[in-house]
């Protein structure tokens, strides 16, 4: 069998992940444009459910390699139940340490693409889950960061002084973002996410959730980002002091995650909640 190339759960994560830091930058970085545009109507979703964890609901195979089938149906839809086959194939190479993961990643992912300039590999495994596990938080740290910043500048329409709109320009900044979630084949994602499971869960307990599941924690930050709201229409923006806030308090109460996919633009947004709604579907419905 060709030697598995690891296609790490990353590459979904990155079109989401990637798009908080830029949005915290000075106020002395970003490009105004001063024009007059209509502002519209911003819709929320309520904050994310509590952090505390049941007892595993969506276990991720021992499987050590495999390979997943996801049965094709004209009449299927949303809400049909799909079976995911798991086929044992031959043992794998071991897995690095967690500590010695970085390297590996890396070397597969450019083995998989070009796009692996977009990645900060440095303690890859353990900034991502870190990233995974603040989503559902009001802020993401800064320190854990795990992609390249987003290309181009980010830009506001002035209004007034401390007041501006949301340039819809800013939404092609995170076009190469989205368009790499979408190019990755799921399947063969959720079998090097099988492959190399142990690892993120080591990487989740080192956090102190020791008995907690971190596949678990993954699809409960999934179904968050899927309510995030989709606003159609300006966005008004507010700089109380350094950085722009939304105007509207229910959005700038949203959590930190589903802020992202505001901030990325409806368009972008509907394309990673079709690529996160197969992923989710793959990741929980793994045949015993």
């Amino acid at each position: 069998m060709k030697k598995p190339i690891l296609i790490v759960i990353i590459v979904i994560a990155l079109a989401i992940a990637a798009t908080y830091y830029p949005w915290q930058q000075t106020a002395e970085t970003e490009s105004i444009v001063e024009t007059t545009i209509d502002t519209g109507t911003d819709s929320f979703l309520d904050l994310p459910e509590s952090n505390e964890e049941p007892a595993i609901k969506y276990p991720v195979p021992e499987t050590p390699a495999a390979f997943v089938e996801e049965p094709e149906s004209e009449t299927s839809s949303e809400n049909t139940s799909v079976v995911v086959d798991i086929v044992e194939v031959e043992e794998p190479e071991p897995l690095p340490l967690l500590d010695e993961s970085d390297n590996a990643i890396a070397a597969s992912i450019r083995q998989l693409t070009d796009i692996a300039g977009l990645f900060s590999f440095e303690s890859f495994i353990r900034h991502f889950v870190v990233t995974i596990d603040n989503m559902t938080n009001q802020k993401l740290p800064q320190r854990y960061v795990f992609t390249q910043k987003v290309p181009a500048t980010f830009t506001v329409i002035k209004q007034d002084v401390d007041t501006a709109l949301l340039d819809e320009k800013n939404f092609k900044r995170y076009e190469s973002f989205v368009s790499m979630a979408e190019y990755i084949d799921t399947r063969k994602l959720v079998v090097q996410y099988i492959r190399f499971y142990p690892l993120f869960q080591e990487a989740y307990e080192e956090l102190g959730y020791p008995g907690r599941y971190f596949n678990d924690r993954f699809i409960q930050v999934i179904d968050h980002l899927l309510k995030a709201p989709e606003v159609n229409g300006s966005i008004k923006l507010v700089r109380p002091k350094v950085f722009w806030l939304f105007a509207n308090p229910e959005l700038e109460s949203l959590s930190a995650g589903q802020k992202i996919l505001v901030r990325i633009g409806p368009e972008n947004a509907g394309r990673v909640k079709v690529k996160l709604k197969e992923l989710r579907r793959l990741l929980t419905t793994f045949s015993p």
